[in-house]
Formats: C-alpha cells, structure tokens, sequence
C-alpha cells in the first residue's frame, strides 16, 4: 500500500508540474483570442500566435515558474537540490557550452560526409546578425526552462523516491515527449530517439556533476549551433537566418529532414558516444553515483 501511496503522490505531483504552465498557457491563449477577434483578427493570424516569440518566451517562463514553485512548496522540505546552487557551477556551464558545439559540429560534418546537406555560406548582414543575437537569448531560455524543468524538478523527484537510473530514464522520455507536438516529430522513428538519447545525456551529466549548469551549458550551445550556425531547423521548429544556409539532400533518416540534424541516425550515433564520453570523464568528479540513490 505504502507504494503504491508513494507511486501516486510521484505521478500527481508530476502531472500538477505539467498541468501548472499548460494550464496558464491555455488561459491565455483563449484570452489572446477573444482579443484578437474583438478587434478584427483574422484567423489565420490568431493561428499563428502559438509560434509567436512572445509565446515561446512565456511558456520557458511557465515551466521554470512551475518547477521553482513546487520545488518550494514540496520538495525543499525534504532535502533534495534542485541543481542550481551548484558549485563552480559557472566553470560547469562552461564545460558544457563547448561540449554541446563539439557533439553538434561532429552531428553536422558526419552528415555533410555522408551526402546528407550541402551548404553555402550566408551574407553577413544585418538581419543575419540580429538574428544571431536573438537565438542567443531564445535558446537560453529555453536551456533553462527545460532544464530546471526535467533535469531539475522531474529527475531530482524521482531520484528522491526511486534512485538515480530511474530518474534518468524516466525524466528522458518524459522530456522527449514534451516534443510531441513539433512538427515531424513522428514522421521517423529518429527525432523522439534522438530527443530521448540528449535527454539522457543531460540528466546523466546533471548527477556526474551534481548540478545543472553543465546540461544547461549543452543545451544551449547544441541548440544555437543546430539552428544558427549550421542551419538546421532546431527539433522541427521554423527555419531562422543562419551562418550557413542549408540544402536537404536527403535521405531524411540521414538528413533529419525538417526536423533538423536531431532527425538524423548520425545525431544518435553521437549522443550515444557523448553519454559514453562524459560518463568516463566524470564519473569521479561527484560523490554520488548514478546507480545509486
């Protein structure tokens, strides 16, 4: 009885996490609505809101504000750290930034090698520039809503009640399908294997270093390269102005297609060397172990 108490109280409290921002984000988009049709919108507008700026920004706020707020309400009492106050959390980060270009420059070459893309180099202007200054922010914020959100809240609940492998496999799927609703996101079997392999690359990194900002680092650095430097559409999301302009040459097990270089059999080849990699690498730089509590 006691556990399947304790198996409840696990999947109401992650259910509430979810349902906190969703429910907001529902809210306001009824709202935004009946708004938008008062003052003459056209539908086709009102459809576009949802891949607004504006709203990928309010919803990276959500997820933080929903984990933050159930950390402190449950879980603060009970020991557990988010990840945040990390020692040497900044040397962490930075770690992490440049293994996420390097796993992304690997995904992207190994590509271009095997015939997938081509490429051709962009114009430096002013509208490549502005551009590039906003996915730094975009992907920031998304590195950190997503990051406090699964590797923070949702594995360290976990790990808490069920142990340190349960936490990573379980934050992982749960993280790839948060992606569910991309687009062409199922149109292979690629893009949730991928998302569920960097999903656990980052929570491993998150117990082998006790902390979040080595994931949040890569997270940040594998997204901005993906989408800015090299091109691709970034887990199915719209094409933005790059460094490089990229041509599909297909096929899209190889390509990624439009899901970006996380659709390709070339992505999972190399998240799965870096889970290996970063797992020798710092096995003994924390006390805990992942196989343990």
């Amino acid at each position: 009885m006691n556990l399947i108490k304790k198996f409840l109280t696990v999947a109401g409290k992650l259910i509430l996490s979810g349902l906190l921002p969703i429910g907001v984000m529902i809210i306001v988009g009824i709202g935004y609505s009946i708004y938008a049709i008062a003052t003459g919108a056209s539908l086709d507008e009102i459809s576009k809101v949802g891949g607004a700026r504006w709203t990928q920004y309010l919803q990276t706020a959500l997820f933080i504000g929903s984990a933050l707020v159930m950390y402190t309400w449950f879980e603060r009492k009970r020991g557990w750290p988010l990840g945040l106050m990390q020692k040497k959390g900044f040397s962490f980060g930075v770690q992490g930034f440049f293994a996420g270009i390097l796993l992304m420059t690997i995904s992207a070459i190994l590509i271009r090698a095997a015939g997938g893309l081509s490429w051709k180099a962009s114009e430096w202007d002013q509208s490549l520039i502005i551009s590039l200054f906003e996915g730094i922010l975009l992907y920031t914020c998304v590195a950190l809503s997503e990051e406090i959100f699964t590797r923070g809240y949702i594995q360290g609940l976990i790990k808490f009640h069920y142990g340190s492998t349960p936490a990573i496999i379980v934050s992982s799927i749960i993280f790839a399908s948060m992606h569910s609703m991309n687009p062409n996101m199922y149109e292979t079997p690629f893009p949730f294997i991928n998302i569920c392999l960097a999903g656990i690359l980052f929570a491993v990194t998150r117990e082998l270093t006790g902390g979040l900002w080595w994931p949040i680092g890569l997270h940040l650095s594998w997204n901005y390269f993906q989408g800015y430097v090299y091109g691709f559409q970034v887990s199915g999301t719209d094409p933005v102005p790059a460094v490089l302009q990229v041509t599909d040459n297909g096929p899209i097990h190889l390509s990624g297609g439009e899901f970006g270089a996380e659709g390709s059999y070339m992505a999972s080849l190399v998240l799965m060397l870096g889970i290996i990699a970063v797992y020798y690498l710092y096995r003994g730089k924390n006390k805990s172990n992942i196989l343990k509590r």
